[in-house]
């Protein structure tokens, strides 16, 4: 028992090599083969142990870059901050212990059932995580398929939970092919094998299908400041920012003498500016009509206030040729804003600072001249339903975050992972400013055009980096845009339905 719980904590941690920044996506198609293995003849009740060290070591492994932020920004010793890493891990493992042990409780001799119930119950249960407890929706096993060249042309028509299952579906068909290689079953062979077919020879269809057109490029700059978070908000660091600012825009100046029709967009990161927008107003007041009439247009990330609600927003803001601004509504929980009252007793107790950033509400889209940018805030990039909300009414993607929370860890290379995913999802390029880093350009079918990579001078003063290219602009919107996730939570409900019937049925007739 003992060396079936370590194995399957090992198994647990080598799925982290699935995800960036190792990238072996194929171990997403064999470790839940394994799994599966390991689960052949186990009661529920050790099912669920198996599952539960499985997910200590997926989640230990996967997410200890946040010991990193509870160390270095939180306030909290290496002790205390490894801890409550490690209770996270914990709680989140119980999800894991959950899939294993509602697969071994609800299974029968059925090939059916062997087939499509421990995938359907593995992406219910990454489905109750996006909303349970504030949510989670991290590390999908969907995410590893964004350059897994078999399958990744369903990720448009099917979202991530539609690949997370189509990924677990490809392996419990490989196992039910091993299984018959002794028992032959003709109509469980047939059925295995023309999964997996179809899978990947429409594969070879959908990669070539175009769901968005092109219709004009633009000039683009992303800006990564590399200006540290403690550093940031001194007021040398409000300087220093204003300063790359400053530098960048007066760069354009000789588009006012040449009147470029082009326009040019500049993409600054997560609370670029320290403080609330107005606090910046005066500095700014120069660079807006140079903006507007040189067509350059700047996003950059701030704080503002409701005077009348007196409510603080993580913001995004806009002007020059671009008009609008976006309130995050997708808040980190703890860092952003307590989710229950009882946590107000575990803030007081470590004297941690208690967060009070308020949801935005009633957003639109920026806008330029005949285009429009959806434009989220860091965590939010990891929720699907945002994007189909205002995605398919965009022509580019925006994602501004502040990475440098997670240090030189893993933790960059994830998010980029996912906010890769909502481009290839929506099929609209997207472009990603981050304070420290990985900024980068994104195609609309999830690859990296160009990258800023993490810096490793972040303390350095007048070290901000630009990435300057043209991108195109996309139109239209994907199947998953149009019809969302519903679909496939429903067919997996049915499943689990009639799993459960023919399990309670199993138990009547003995």
């Amino acid at each position: 028992m003992i060396l079936k719980a370590i194995f399957s904590f090992f198994l647990g941690a080598l799925l982290i090599l699935a995800f960036e920044p190792f990238n072996f996506w194929i171990l997403s198609l064999i470790i839940p083969f394994l799994i599966l293995i390991s689960l052949e003849r186990q009661n529920p009740k050790f099912s669920f142990i198996l599952g539960y060290f499985f997910g200590l070591g997926f989640w230990l492994i996967g997410i200890f870059w946040i010991e990193n932020s509870i160390n270095v920004y939180g306030g909290a010793n290496a002790f205390i901050s490894s801890l409550l890493t490690i209770v996270l891990s914990m709680f989140l493992s119980l999800f894991q212990g959950l899939i294993f042990l509602t697969y071994s409780f609800l299974k029968v001799d059925n090939f059916l059932t062997r087939l499509f119930l421990f995938p359907s119950v593995w992406v219910l249960s990454e489905w109750l995580r996006e909303f349970l407890f504030s949510g989670f929706p991290w590390l999908y096993v969907g995410y590893a398929s964004i350059d897994n060249s078999l399958i990744n042309g369903f990720i448009p028509i099917a979202g991530i939970f539609g690949m997370s299952f189509i990924i677990i579906l490809l392996s419990s068909s490989t196992l039910e092919l091993f299984k018959n290689v002794k028992k032959p079953n003709l109509n469980s062979i047939i059925l295995s094998s023309s999964i997996i077919l179809i899978v990947c020879l429409s594969n070879i269809f959908l990669i070539r299908v175009n769901w968005t057109k092109s219709i004009n490029e633009i000039d683009i700059v992303i800006v990564q400041p590399n200006i540290g978070i403690k550093e940031k908000w001194t007021s040398s660091g409000k300087r220093e920012s204003t300063d790359i600012m400053g530098r960048l825009l007066l760069k354009e100046s000789p588009r006012l003498i040449n009147k470029a029709d082009t326009p040019k967009l500049f993409f600054f990161p997560e609370v670029f500016f320290p403080g609330q927008f107005s606090d910046f107003g005066f500095y700014l007041k120069p660079f807006l009509t140079l903006t507007e009439k040189a067509n350059v247009g700047v996003i950059a990330g701030t704080l503002s206030k409701n005077a009348e609600e007196n409510k603080i927003y993580n913001s995004l803001i806009s002007f020059g040729s671009l008009e609008g601004q976006y309130h995050k509504e997708k808040l980190v929980p703890f860092g952003e804003y307590v989710p229950y009252s009882f946590f107000n007793y575990f803030f007081n107790f470590f004297n941690f600072s208690r967060p009070e950033v308020s949801v935005g509400l009633n957003n639109e889209l920026i806008k330029g001249d005949g285009y429009s940018i959806f434009a989220s805030i860091c965590y939010e990039v990891a929720f699907q339903d945002l994007f189909f909300k205002y995605g398919s009414q965009s022509n580019l993607l925006f994602s501004a975050s502040n990475d440098a929370w997670f240090g030189e860890t893993i933790g960059p290379h994830q998010h980029l992972q996912i906010a890769r995913y909502r481009a290839a999802e929506n099929r609209k390029p997207l472009v990603r400013s981050t304070t420290s880093g990985i900024s980068a350009v994104v195609d609309e079918k999830g690859k990296i055009i160009d990258f800023i990579e993490i810096d490793d001078e972040i303390s350095k003063r007048n070290n901000s980096q630009e990435l300057s290219l043209k991108i195109n602009l996309f139109r239209g919107a994907t199947p998953i845009n149009s019809y969302g996730k519903m679909p496939i939570i429903v067919l997996l409900l049915t499943i689990l339905m009639v799993s459960s019937y023919l399990k309670l049925r199993r138990i009547s007739e003995n």
